[in-house]
């Protein structure tokens, strides 16, 4: 990456080191009992698995970690920069070298037609989470599922504009996209947005557990 474009990995990774703190404190109880928020969308039964061998990375599967695309954006807009990808990759595989990854297979049975299937984890799923800290790919940090997109509208009063349409949690494609294609105001401002949103939603989040005396939005819901 030529030093001029340098400032738009460190952006990159500053959003992704914003999000991280508030996945692991109000949505990791949601990912770490996977099947049983599963069983709250109405394919569930479609959806039922007995787990028979390995870990259920829930999203976390094979190749999620190395999906570059921008869902919603325009088409010239429609994928992280390519210098931004290419030195997330190198920075990636330095990491990986000092780093021990479960990676591996799981095997479950499907309940709808008693189907055995095998499937592998995301490369840098370990039995300690990700191992990507930062340098986590744009999918990663956007997608939340259904009930949990449902419970943070139910904190946040259903407002849709803190929480970001279904395809784009937090405006964090958009995020993204500026990042990668415009100027350097534009992406401060961009940051700026995104640093505001996320602290309010996270303010929602600990006054409602709070008046609630709980611990867990996901125990709560």
């Amino acid at each position: 990456m030529s030093v001029n474009n340098e400032w738009r990995l460190a952006a990159y990774k500053e959003v992704v080191g914003c999000l991280n703190p508030f996945f692991f404190t109000y949505l990791g109880d949601y990912c770490r009992n996977c099947q049983q928020v599963i069983g709250r969308l109405p394919e569930a039964i479609e959806e039922s698995i007995d787990l028979l061998e390995g870990v259920y990375p829930g999203c976390c599967h094979r190749g999620a970690g190395d999906i570059f695309r921008l869902e919603g954006e325009s088409s010239e807009r429609a994928c992280l920069a390519p210098e931004i990808i290419t030195e997330l990759q190198l920075e990636r595989k330095h990491k990986l070298e000092q780093s021990i990854s479960s990676g591996g297979s799981y095997t479950f049975r499907r309940h709808r037609d008693g189907v055995q299937v095998k499937g592998a984890h995301c490369l840098y799923f370990s039995a300690k989470g990700c191992l990507l800290g930062d340098l986590k790919g744009p999918l990663c940090i956007n997608f939340i599922c259904p009930p949990m997109r449902s419970d943070l509208l139910a904190v946040c009063g259903g407002d849709h504009s803190l929480v970001g349409p279904e395809h784009d949690f937090l405006f964090i494609y958009r995020c993204l996209a500026t990042i990668s294609y415009d100027d350097q105001d534009e992406v401060a401002r961009e940051l700026s947005t995104l640093r505001q949103r996320l602290r309010a939603l996270a303010d929602k989040c600990r006054v409602f557990l709070a008046k609630r005396q709980i611990q867990s939005l996901y125990d709560f819901f």
